[in-house]
């Protein structure tokens, strides 16, 4: 195996989104303590901190939700935990699988995430422009943060796709270790 000159740049694109992971962690570690104190005020008579309503509450739990899914799903896709279904492709040779994992990126997920990203920009521009608040009078308001969100998932996820086409074509010209072949075709579920 030779030394690749791919490997630096998809190795920060790597190190990028484990980055924007551990925050998505802690948005994990939010969730389950919003919705822990939810439950306790709702169902246990504990009272709430002031200027806290049940709907603010409520509306955070899927903030924090959105939080995570978005800093999560491009570090994911590095890692092949998304779905695949891997019945004809199992059967084929190994470079065929490098040469339809760079079609299907450059084709499908690189120009989805790019679209996503541009049409998700202006989606939070305006809600931020427009002072957009919950539809709830007694809601969260700049909403435009949580729409931002959308804007960091399709920009991880493109992130995440040029890094997973530059592995698939050190994996094409054989410059890819075993363990790392896993991370780009998969296969070790």
């Amino acid at each position: 195996m030779k030394k690749s000159a791919l490997s630096p740049i998809y190795n920060t694109f790597d190190w990028v989104l484990a980055w924007a992971a551990r925050f998505g962690a802690i948005a994990m570690v939010a969730l389950i303590a919003i919705t822990m104190y939810d439950v306790m005020t709702r169902y246990f008579s504990i009272p709430k901190f002031s200027g806290l309503n049940s709907t603010m509450v409520q509306e955070s739990e899927y903030w924090a939700h959105g939080i995570l899914f978005a800093l999560l799903m491009g570090y994911g896709l590095t890692k092949q935990v998304h779905v695949r279904i891997d019945l004809v492709r199992d059967m084929m040779p190994r470079k065929i699988k490098y040469v339809m994992e760079i079609l299907g990126i450059t084709i499908f997920l690189i120009p989805f995430a790019y679209i996503g990203t541009i049409y998700c920009f202006d989606y939070a521009v305006k809600s931020y422009v427009d002072g957009e608040v919950s539809p709830s009078t007694v809601g969260l308001t700049n909403i435009w943060i949580l729409k931002s969100t959308l804007v960091m998932m399709f920009g991880l996820m493109l992130l995440a796709g040029v890094s997973q086409l530059l592995k698939s074509v050190d994996g094409l010209l054989g410059n890819l270790t075993a363990e790392q072949e896993v991370h780009v075709l998969g296969g070790s579920h």
